[in-house]
């Protein structure tokens, strides 16, 4: 069962339309990215689990924690899609771009079934790198002082919205590491 970030379900909850995600079936159909925390079942079989689990293995990292599936949760949804995949690009200039981050530390990117994998500890170093590649771009617009409104506008609107999601997967990355649940990122 999925619920917001910073709620708990539980079998005995009560539906509360405030708490619990009603639009999820109908996200899919929208073209909006999304991030949650979930288990791993969640994208993969379990071969593809235990294909992910050998290839750790071979680069020394650890085994995946036990998880509690009563924990997984929504962080966003209704991202914009272009905007995330331009995040995910500043993400890939530090090969750390992936569609599933684990919470555990390993090297590298792991390919299974279509999907790249990182770890969850290495992202969250990163986006301490990116948040500080955010703070650099606005700096540099500000002493722009030649260029276009329109263009100014546009590029206040996409620092705006790279934020918003720099904000969404560092929490998100933050809550899936205490959970010890992979944090998904779908576009």
């Amino acid at each position: 069962m999925f619920c917001p970030l910073g709620t708990q379900a539980s079998k005995s909850m009560s539906f509360d339309p405030f708490s619990v995600d009603t639009n999820h079936f109908n996200r899919k159909n929208r073209g909006m990215a999304e991030i949650e925390i979930g288990p791993l079942t969640d994208r993969f079989s379990d071969d593809e689990i235990a294909e992910i689990a050998r290839k750790m293995e071979k680069s020394g990292a650890p085994s995946l924690p036990r998880t509690d599936e009563s924990q997984a949760a929504y962080v966003a949804d209704d991202l914009d899609d272009d905007a995330l995949t331009e995040f995910m690009d500043r993400l890939d200039a530090h090969d750390l771009a992936a569609d599933v981050y684990l919470p555990v530390e390993f090297d590298g990117v792991i390919e299974i079934a279509n999907f790249r994998v990182a770890s969850l500890p290495a992202l969250i170093d990163v986006l301490d790198e990116v948040r500080d590649e955010l703070d650099l771009a606005d700096e540099e617009d500000d002493d722009d002082e030649d260029g276009d409104d329109d263009d100014e506008d546009d590029n206040d609107a996409t620092t705006a919205e790279l934020r918003v999601i720099w904000r969404h997967i560092y929490d998100g990355a933050v809550a899936a590491t205490e959970r010890k649940l992979p944090l998904h990122v779908k576009s």
